[in-house]
C-alpha cells in the first residue's frame, strides 16, 4: 500500500562531488538529473485458466476461459509443443482508470489484452499440423494503485545531426504498463460422447488448454531524478569471431566415453534395495 513519504525535491545540487565527499556517494564523482519513467506503484495479478468448466475454481483463483477450448478435428490424437509466443501487437489498452472517491490519485485500472498461443497437432496417420493459432482474450481490473496525474505537460522537438527538425512529440504524462509472463501447463483432447473410434464427421472434439499468468501492472510518470554517476561507461571488449572449426574443436576436451556407473549418480539415504 502506498505511503506518502519526504523524499521530495533533492537537496542535492547536480554537478561534480568535491573528493572530500565522495565516500557518502558510494564513491561517485558526480551527482546528475535524469528524465525516467518512475515507477508509483505496481501489483502482481496471478490467473490460472483452464478450458473445461468443471475444473474451474475461483476461489482458488482457477478461472474458466472459453478461448481455451477449441473445436478440434477427432482425428486427431494429441497436442504437442503448446507455447505462448508473446502479446498480440496493438492488443493492450487501458479501458478505464477508476479514482477512489476519498483519493483521487489511487484508482481502479481495467484493462484488456490478447495473448498468441501457438500448438501442433499430431493425428492418427502419423502426420502432424504445425503452428496452430489460438487468440486469448482477456480484460482485468487491479488496484486501487497509486497512479497520481502529472503536474507538468511535457512536449519535446528532437534536432538531428544536419539540422533537421523533426515532428514533435507529447510524452505521456501517464503511463500504464502491463508485464506478462504466460506458460501453457497442459493441452489435451476431449472427446463428447465419442465412441471408439471417433467418427471425424459427426463427432465433436476439442483441444483443451491450461494456462498460467503472472500479470504485472505498474503506473508511471516520466520524472527527473537526481542520482549520484560513476563517469560515462567505457568502450566494450572488442567482437569475438568464431574462428575456424578445426580450431574450436581442437580446444575442446575429449568427451566420456562411457555412461557413469550407478554409484556415481545414486548417493545419499534410503537407497538401499
Amino acid at each position: 500500500m502506498y505511503k506518502s513519504t519526504s523524499c521530495g525535491t533533492s537537496m542535492y545540487t547536480p554537478g561534480v562531488i568535491p573528493e572530500e565527499l565522495r565516500d557518502q556517494f558510494g564513491n561517485a564523482c558526480e551527482l546528475v538529473c535524469v528524465q525516467v519513467p518512475k515507477v508509483y506503484d505496481s501489483c502482481l495479478l496471478k490467473l490460472c485458466l483452464v478450458g473445461e468448466p468443471e475444473k474451474a475454481k475461483p476461489e482458488d483463483r482457477i478461472f474458466f476461459d472459453s478461448d481455451l477450448r477449441v473445436r478440434i478435428d477427432c482425428s486427431a490424437d494429441g497436442i504437442v509443443n503448446p507455447r505462448v509466443v508473446g502479446i498480440v501487437p496493438g492488443s493492450f489498452r487501458v479501458i478505464s482508470k477508476k479514482a477512489l472517491t476519498s483519493d483521487p490519485n489511487r484508482k481502479f485500472i481495467s484493462y484488456t489484452y490478447q495473448l498468441k498461443i501457438l500448438y501442433d497437432v499430431v493425428f492418427d496417420d502419423g502426420t502432424i499440423s504445425k503452428d496452430n493459432e489460438l487468440l486469448l482474450r482477456r480484460s482485468e481490473t487491479v488496484g486501487p494503485l497509486y497512479c497520481p496525474e502529472s503536474r507538468s505537460f511535457i512536449h519535446e522537438q528532437k534536432v538531428d545531426q544536419s539540422g533537421t527538425v523533426k515532428p514533435p512529440t507529447d510524452e505521456d504524462d501517464e503511463i500504464i504498463k502491463l508485464e506478462v509472463v504466460a506458460r501453457v501447463l497442459d493441452a489435451q483432447i476431449i472427446r463428447e460422447d465419442c465412441e471408439t473410434p471417433c467418427d471425424p464427421y459427426d463427432d465433436i472434439c476439442y483441444a483443451v488448454f491450461t494456462v498460467g499468468i503472472f500479470n504485472i501492472i505498474k503506473c508511471e510518470l516520466i520524472v527527473q531524478l537526481v542520482i549520484p554517476a560513476f563517469g560515462f561507461c567505457p568502450p566494450p571488449a572488442p567482437c569475438e569471431t568464431l574462428g575456424e572449426p578445426c580450431e574450436i574443436f581442437n580446444q575442446e576436451l575429449p568427451p566420456e566415453f562411457f555412461p557413469p556407473q550407478l554409484d556415481d549418480f545414486i548417493t545419499g539415504p534410503g537407497m538401499d534395495c
